[in-house]
């Protein structure tokens, strides 16, 4: 029996999506078999779910690739985020430990670094690799051989971050006798980093044994 073909083409999306009964799918089976228009509209049809399904797979692509650069983006916020914190720890670590060492007073011991000599009148000391924080002085007179010598005692200091950053062939200079008091009575110089509360009620011998543990920097 020969059915018409727009009854055919009416059962052709039920026959594709294989939700029609067994008699019915004979029926368009047999007649696809004999009818080529019929069967270009059903080659059309499939054809179209074809790009139906590539089409929904190409979208589930993109929001997978969307989701992909969205998180990619949260990592990447979360990194920069991580990386400016520590930029911001690291720098008020260094600031702090800068600040530390430049209020890291220190007495400076002798290792050569010092020299003293007499500059325009005035007695003049000078400290190599560091710059000078502070100044210790203290003039004493000292009988020898039944003569009295006036004697300056010194000693200076500086910080740890002034020693780190400065070159070791550069100085800072400072005035231990300046010309107008009296630099010109000043018998000798010592660098001595002892205790100083005591040194002008010395008597002679302890003065001595004072002498001898300074370093005699400059003697007239």
């Amino acid at each position: 029996m020969n059915y018409p073909c727009n009854l055919i083409k009416d059962l052709l999306p039920l026959y594709h999506d294989d939700v029609c009964s067994n008699e019915s799918q004979q029926i368009v089976q047999q007649h696809l078999s004999q009818c080529a228009d019929c069967k270009s509209c059903y080659e059309e049809l499939c054809k179209d779910e074809d790009v139906l399904i590539l089409s929904d797979h190409a979208d589930r692509e993109q929001q997978k690739a969307a989701s992909f650069q969205a998180v990619k983006k949260k990592l990447l916020k979360k990194q920069l985020f991580m990386i400016g914190v520590a930029v911001l720890l690291l720098a008020a670590v260094t600031f702090s430990i800068i600040g530390l060492l430049k209020r890291s007073d220190r007495i400076v011991a002798y290792q050569d670094n010092l020299s003293v000599s007499m500059v325009d009148n005035s007695l003049t000391g000078r400290l190599m690799g560091s710059r000078v924080a502070h100044v210790k002085i203290k003039n004493v007179e000292v009988l020898e051989d039944g003569q009295k010598h006036t004697c300056l005692f010194f000693y200076v200091s500086d910080t740890k971050w002034d020693a780190l950053i400065t070159k070791a062939d550069v100085f800072s200079e400072f005035i231990l006798s300046p010309a107008q008091k009296g630099a010109d009575r000043i018998d000798a110089v010592y660098y001595y980093t002892g205790d100083y509360t005591q040194i002008e009620s010395m008597n002679t011998d302890e003065l001595q044994h004072l002498m001898a543990d300074a370093v005699l920097l400059w003697s007239k």
